[in-house]
């Protein structure tokens, strides 16, 4: 009788103490989603969708792209902006190129290829600088080859935009024909914009460096496109608080736009436009980082990504 007491006070103790625990997690979750206005934050993360460029000819560089790199017209604009969405044949990343006559655009032929680029996966980067410089591309670095084995290559395209190639001994994302592998920023803090991003968008590292260059490659849950961001003090850092959002921005897909607007605003981001919904039904925001650079967030009626 006293061993069936003991064991009916054991059970009892066991689910007191499973009650304590759950309601005590269940308290600590709801505290660490709320923003500091007190109001609830949907925990999410976020998937690289875009990068917009402001560009002099829409037209001919969507007309280049898709015949020299693959890619495929995911939605055309018409005049006056011809604001359009081009993808990798894999969909994993698009550009968004348009043309505002109102906005400055960077100056892509002066802008350091070190300070920024966009990089695609290849297999044979050899092959890609011969077809290219045919199409008019210029080598702003040619081919090395990295203390890891990688074969790289940067060329700009015939408007001066900074393009890498890459040829990986160890992909750090899957191969699926040339496709956007990294989008690359020169920064004066990378560990600080690192652990931002990281805490606050779900990004993942993929690989870091120390110093001097603190090199970080920070990839989406899915692994469908990494940023690469460095602080190394022999290139120029982009004024990213100088550069309008409609001449360049890296734009993000969401869940839930509203809450993700309010969770980064109570992080120290800034909003640059308001929350609104365009004709297509899609929810967009545009914000800046704590370090000025433009990021938008959206979520779309119907995904143009796989």
């Amino acid at each position: 009788m006293r061993s069936q007491k003991t064991n009916i006070f054991s059970f009892s103790i066991f689910v007191l103490c499973l009650w304590f625990i759950t309601t005590s997690a269940s308290g600590l979750e709801k505290k660490s989603v709320q923003n500091s206005n007190n109001n609830p934050v949907v925990a999410q993360s976020a998937r690289p969708e875009h990068i917009e460029l402001n560009v002099p000819d829409p037209l001919a560089m969507i007309k280049w792209y898709t015949k020299n790199m693959g890619m495929i017209v995911i939605r055309q604009g018409s005049a006056p902006n011809y604001s359009s969405f081009i993808a990798d044949s894999g969909r994993h990343m698009m550009l968004e190129i348009a043309h505002y006559d109102e906005y400055p655009p960077i100056d892509m032929p002066k802008a350091n290829h070190m300070s920024l680029h966009l990089a695609f996966m290849v297999k044979d980067i050899a092959a890609v600088k011969e077809k290219l410089i045919i199409e008019k591309a210029t080598v702003a670095d040619d081919i090395t080859t990295s203390p890891s084995g990688d074969k790289v290559l940067v060329l700009r395209d015939p408007w001066g935009f900074p393009i890498q190639f890459v040829e990986r001994q160890n992909q750090m994302l899957k191969y699926s024909k040339m496709r956007p592998e990294h989008f690359e920023l020169n920064l004066t803090d990378s560990r600080a914009k690192a652990d931002w991003y990281i805490e606050n968008l779900g990004l993942k590292i993929v690989r870091k460096g120390g110093a001097p260059s603190f090199g970080f490659f920070l990839t989406d849950v899915k692994d469908n496109m990494m940023l690469e961001l460095n602080q190394d003090a022999r290139y120029p850092v982009l004024e990213f608080e100088k550069i309008n959002y409609n001449s360049f921005h890296v734009a993000f897909v969401v869940d839930d736009v509203k809450a993700m607007r309010d969770k980064l605003i109570s992080a120290g981001a800034k909003l640059a436009e308001e929350l609104k919904t365009t004709p297509a039904g899609d929810q967009v925001v545009m914000l800046r980082d704590p370090w000025g650079q433009p990021i938008q967030f959206v979520k779309r009626v119907n995904p143009m990504l796989k």
